[in-house]
């Protein structure tokens, strides 16, 4: 069991921190305490996955989860999920390929300029395998 202290931000200018605490097994079980949320759950195959989930939720409401999981710039690899379980997330450089130096903790800290919603992170690692080719 590993807990975590990790921000979150509505999009009005409230700021909070939450207690994240994930739980490994087979799968990956986390669980948040928040002011505002309360206590919630989540479990996915890795961290990137169960965070993702969780920044769905509060997405609802408004507010963004102010680590490296959820950067515009960041997305995890398939062997980082698979071997490393999502706690890895690299961050993207436009027409470049990722290096073992872009490898980031999820859990790092990042501004409320630096992140975005599920989706936008999504449509910025397309964009990010087109500006491969």
């Amino acid at each position: 069991m590993n807990i975590y202290s990790v921000a979150i931000a509505s999009l009005k200018g409230a700021e909070e921190t939450c207690e994240i605490e994930f739980v490994r097994d087979v799968s990956v079980k986390l669980t948040v305490k928040s002011q505002h949320f309360g206590i919630i759950s989540f479990v996915d195959d890795n961290w990137f996955g169960a965070l993702s989930k969780f920044r769905l939720r509060i997405e609802q409401d408004g507010y963004l989860l102010l680590c490296n999981a959820a950067r515009k710039d960041a997305y995890p690899s398939r062997m980082a999920l698979e071997m490393g379980g999502g706690r890895k997330i690299y961050l993207l450089h436009t027409g470049t390929q990722t290096r073992r130096e872009d490898l980031v903790d999820v859990l790092g800290v990042a501004s409320i300029d630096q992140v975005c919603t599920v989706e936008e992170q999504r449509f910025g690692y397309e964009n990010w395998l087109r500006s491969l080719k």
